[in-house]
């Protein structure tokens, strides 16, 4: 073995890095003993303060239960993103049995002052062929490239210890534990290693909690969870698995679907096949670079990916457990990652993203649903196409008033939960689903990613230029659905709550600004007011009111608009309205995508750009590129012609 190892860093040398020499002793020396945890399996949280000490066995057995182990290996690109969420949920999830390999002195240093030095350890160097570091997270840089091979030299260094390993990635929230899902699968099935896919749905029926039914060669593996059970062969599995990363097949989840799937992967003919086992029940096959190693696949119902848990929401629908979700397959940006956790109440943020800032909320009308749309065939996927796209604008066109009134008032917006009736990807839908999975049920809440775009949102983009003078400084930040359900929100926030409500009567005219408030009462919802205006209200009129209802209402921290349409009527300054107009739209994502065939037969883009200007703002709307057009520029859909 010491001969493979030895072999596989020289044919690695183009990739590896020499130990930065800023890194401090205490990082890099593995000599020192972590000292005992206390009774195994029993997590205990340190004091805050210090760093990870090194991977010894005292270490390892001391945090496995049940000889089992999960497993995150972590750099401090990905820390500074993840890596405080991840440690709050996986002690949430009341799992005790975690480790984390820090790959440098920052990730170290941060886990340490979130008391989990007894929870972590210094990958050890000498483990490691690449050692390089990186400013950014970039998808498919060379640097994440290799840092993702990291993780399996880091697996493989724990799984020597003799115990089970679980792997996870950090943009991962462990909802429950899922020890007792592998015990079982221990003490019933063969199969050595079962790994999570890229699969939107799963073939096991209601009620069906075991391995995925229909593991086979064919289907994409995903590498951000697996469990890995002790066996004979399973550092010899590892040997092979670490053979690919010299070979530049790719990153490691290219290197585990070679070995398992071989010619199934690329469709390489001088590779070997994949075996399926003679048994159907046992649901696995035998891996194509490793013929005595049992693969099969975790269910991604119980083990969810973005679009299982935010689409269709298998768990529920099946009656499964909810072990786990990997937030792939939920908007291109790590900011799409991070507002789906937040919106599920996972993402950790510090205390004052919840205590500091004053809020305005708005409710939003539906279109109804038409009727029969979940059973639609595929040939209407265009006719849903169009539903979801005129549903969307009809809530971004709601939307676009309470962004104008959260930018007068300077407040934190905080979004509603927007309906979808089409899935959002980056090819082709089949009657608005993915991958013809059929369990998504129309209309679900979307990903804020659907809808609007999350990275500019969440970087504080919504902003007026310096010269807009009456709103110099002032800018809309966001805050997730969810977030005044967040028990991390302070209830004197929750009820120091005022709603706006437009009066049923038309405006008087001639009213002066001391008149626009004609009654106020208290709210419907038992706690704080409700306050009646004379709408609509120009930008500065509203500006006054809001100003003076606050103040009045002791600074409330909530003000809630239930009809943000009827309240604001314009913007005084032309220039200001058409800015602001700009600054809406370019926060408004677009939809994706259509099937090359109807783009082909009806002459149709790939995209449908989404619009939250009111149909009179039209003359603010940008030009776009060739593969996105406007709904409203289509004419009504016929679906029997070229062209229409």
């Amino acid at each position: 073995m010491a001969s493979f190892v030895v072999a596989l860093f020289v044919a690695t040398a183009a990739v590896a890095g020499g130990t930065p020499a800023e890194w401090p002793s205490w990082f890099v020396d593995q000599s020192p003993p972590l000292p005992r945890i206390g009774s195994r399996g029993l997590q205990q949280q340190q004091p805050a303060g210090g760093h990870c000490g090194p991977l010894t066995k005292e270490l390892v057995l001391g945090v496995a239960k049940d000889n089992t182990v999960l497993v995150t290996v972590i750099d401090k690109i990905v820390w500074g993103q993840l890596g405080p969420s991840y440690v709050d949920n996986v002690r949430a999830a009341n799992i005790s049995y975690w480790l984390i390999a820090a790959l440098d002195p920052d990730t170290s240093l941060g886990l340490g002052a979130m008391g989990a030095a007894g929870h972590c350890f210094n990958a050890p160097a000498d483990r490691l062929v690449y050692k390089g570091t990186d400013a950014q997270y970039k998808w498919g840089s060379n640097h994440w490239t290799q840092t993702t091979w990291n993780k399996v030299h880091m697996m493989k260094a724990v799984y020597e210890f003799g115990v089970h390993i679980i792997h996870s990635d950090t943009d991962v929230v462990w909802f429950s534990d899922p020890l007792p899902y592998f015990a079982a699968r221990l003490a019933t099935s063969p199969v050595h290693v079962v790994i999570a896919t890229d699969a939107v749905q799963t073939q096991n029926a209601r009620g069906d909690t075991g391995l995925e039914i229909s593991t086979n060669p064919h289907t994409n593996i995903n590498t951000g969870i697996y469990f890995m059970r002790q066996w004979a062969g399973g550092l010899a599995f590892f040997n092979v698995w670490l053979s690919f990363q010299p070979k530049n097949v790719g990153h490691d989840q290219d290197g585990f679907n070679t070995l398992a799937r071989g010619q199934f992967f690329r469709g390489d003919p001088t590779m070997p096949k994949a075996v399926l086992g003679r048994d159907p029940a046992a649901r696995l096959y035998y891996a194509a670079y490793s013929n005595t190693t049992a693969i099969s696949f975790l269910p991604a119902s119980m083990f969810a990916n973005a679009y299982t848990y935010v689409n269709a929401r298998l768990w529920e629908k099946l009656a499964h457990p909810l072990y786990v979700v990997h937030w792939v397959w939920g908007g291109s940006t790590m900011e799409s990652k991070r507002q789906n956790m937040r919106d599920a109440v996972k993402f950790h943020d510090p205390p004052d993203y919840y205590s500091s800032p004053s809020l305005i909320t708005f409710d939003l009308e539906q279109l109804p649903t038409p009727r029969g749309f979940n059973s639609w065939e595929l040939s209407r996927t265009e006719e849903m196409i169009r539903f979801h796209v005129q549903a969307a604008n009809h809530q971004l066109q709601q939307a676009y008033y309470a962004f104008a009134i959260a930018l007068i008032a300077n407040r934190t917006l905080v979004m509603p939960r927007f309906q979808c009736h089409c899935s959002k990807n980056w090819y082709q839908t089949q009657s608005c689903r993915i991958n013809h999975e059929t369990a998504t049920t129309f209309p679900f809440t979307c990903a804020l990613s659907h809808v609007l775009r999350t990275k500019k949102l969440n970087t504080a983009q919504f902003a007026l230029p310096p010269d807009a003078a009456e709103y110099a400084n002032h800018k809309v930040l966001v805050r997730e659905y969810s977030f005044l359900d967040n028990p991390k929100v302070p209830d004197d926030i929750k009820k120091s709550f005022v709603e706006v409500v437009p009066s049923a009567l038309p405006r008087p005219g001639g009213l002066r600004l001391d008149q626009l408030v004609l009654s106020v009462e208290p709210a419907p919802r038992g706690h704080g007011r409700r306050v009646t205006v004379a709408a609509p209200l120009s930008d500065w009129e509203l500006r006054a009111v809001l100003a003076n209802i606050s103040a009045a209402a002791g600074g409330a921290r909530v003000l809630h608009f239930p009809q943000p349409a009827r309240i604001f009527s314009g913007f005084s300054k032309h220039a200001t309205w058409d800015r602001f107009d700009e600054l809406m739209q370019r926060h408004t994502t677009h939809w994706c995508c259509r099937s090359p065939p109807d783009m082909k037969a009806y002459n149709l883009t790939e995209r449908l750009q989404l619009v939250a200007l009111p149909p009179d703002r039209y003359k603010s709307l940008l030009p776009l590129d060739a593969r996105t057009s406007y709904l409203h520029t289509q004419g009504l859909w016929k679906g029997t012609s070229k062209g229409t």
